[in-house]
């Protein structure tokens, strides 16, 4: 298996602790972890990479992601794969809960790049999210606030999931 590059932005914490249960579970495999504060050059060097934001505002990137999205626009993600993680919470933000995924989302498609590890929206309670496509998360949500019990058991059958894409 190929390295995998995890990036990520995080203003309160919760999404680098995240970021530590992925690594965890890729524990045997060979991962760099990247804080998008510091910038995001290192993309390009991964065919194999997880990002990870969560939602603020009405489902709008966390601020180390906006400060990088020029240039995440300009990067070529052709024959890259690329999962993703949305951390939200499903009741204060239900009509927006992890939509900055799609954000994320939409810009690796438009630049070329395979996203995989889309996950069920079952087991869920909100109203509607932007990171919902054909009635799946186009990545792994996660909401700390009212569900910490069930996320490390969605996070290792999801990184499982991604394993086998990321060859």
């Amino acid at each position: 298996m190929k390295n995998i590059g995890i990036f990520y932005g995080t203003t309160t914490g919760k999404t680098e602790a995240i970021v530590d249960e992925i690594e965890f579970n890729l524990r045997k495999l060979d991962y760099e972890v990247f804080n998008v504060k510091y910038g995001i050059k290192k993309i390009k060097d991964f065919e194999n990479i997880i990002m990870v934001t969560p939602s603020y505002g009405v489902g709008e990137l966390q601020e180390d992601w906006i400060k990088n999205l020029d240039e995440l626009k300009e990067i070529d993600f052709t024959g890259k794969k690329i999962a993703l993680v949305g951390l939200g919470n499903q009741f204060a933000f239900g009509e927006s809960f992890v939509s900055a995924m799609r954000i994320l989302y939409d810009i690796v498609t438009n630049n070329k790049g395979t996203v995989v590890g889309f996950t069920s929206t079952k087991g869920y309670s909100f109203d509607e999210s932007e990171a919902v496509v054909d009635n799946q998360f186009v990545g792994l949500a996660i909401d700390e606030n009212n569900q910490d019990d069930e996320t490390p058991n969605r996070i290792k059958e999801w990184v499982e999931e991604i394993k086998k894409y990321f060859i």
